[in-house]
């Protein structure tokens, strides 16, 4: 798994790519060149870099049991984006719920 990373691809992600939205979750894919991910938290809704950072940390572990599957098992790569929307710090279940939701969505798309 590579990391989502340079500016004109990630802008190019958002100007041009899918987006699946199940809040407070929503995933932006694009086909690209490689397979590669990337995580966001706003810094609107979360002051300090300690509570964005933990919900990073565990968005890349719902990327890591459910999201990433699906991805691979496609024939194309793809360059996705998980973002978390929520002004709330989530816990497990619900991350876990909303993104099964979210690849049943993606399923359907690819």
């Amino acid at each position: 798994m590579n990391k989502l990373k340079g500016k004109k691809q990630i802008e190019l992600l958002f100007s041009k790519g899918q987006k699946i939205n199940n809040f407070p979750l929503s995933l932006i894919f694009l086909e690209s060149n490689q397979l590669s991910f990337g995580v966001s938290v706003g810094k609107r809704n979360f002051k300090l870099a300690v509570d964005r950072n933990r919900i990073k940390r565990m968005l890349r572990v719902v990327l890591n049991q459910h999201l990433l599957t699906v991805f691979e098992d496609s024939k194309k790569s793809f360059s996705v984006m998980l973002l978390y929307t929520g002004s709330d710090t989530p816990d497990w279940s619900l991350l876990d719920k909303k993104s099964k939701t979210l690849v049943e969505k993606l399923k359907k798309i690819l």
